[in-house]
């Protein structure tokens, strides 16, 4: 919901994001035409969309967001895996190192 303080009447949000849709131009380069940022372009397109029952963006472009999340998800393990192997193969090193004192004592 719009604020009383807000700069933009509810009007103005309205008209840019029929602009939005009809034209086919992203939220980024009207915002940019505008003088808005484009931050606040997308949530009015947030908005607007969900007022009028209309697919989000994601929905629209056929984007599979749990794709996405699997994705990150992947990536995260990943990642900690690759710290896990780093860590184990530094213990290789010194574990080897450790082998060389102790066979040259004998």
């Amino acid at each position: 919901m719009p604020s009383n303080n807000s700069k933009y009447n509810t009007e103005f949000r309205e008209r840019t994001c029929k602009h939005i849709l009809e034209s086919g131009k992203s939220a980024t380069s009207v915002g940019e035409e505008l003088g808005v940022d484009k931050n606040t372009i997308c949530s009015w397109m947030r908005q607007y969309r969900r007022r009028n029952k209309l697919p989000s963006f994601a929905e629209s472009k056929g984007i599979n967001l749990s794709h996405t999340r699997e994705a990150k998800v992947v990536n995260a393990q990943n990642k900690i895996d690759k710290k896990r192997i780093a860590e184990l193969e530094e213990e290789i090193e010194i574990l080897k190192k450790a082998l060389r004192i102790f066979m040259q004592a004998s």
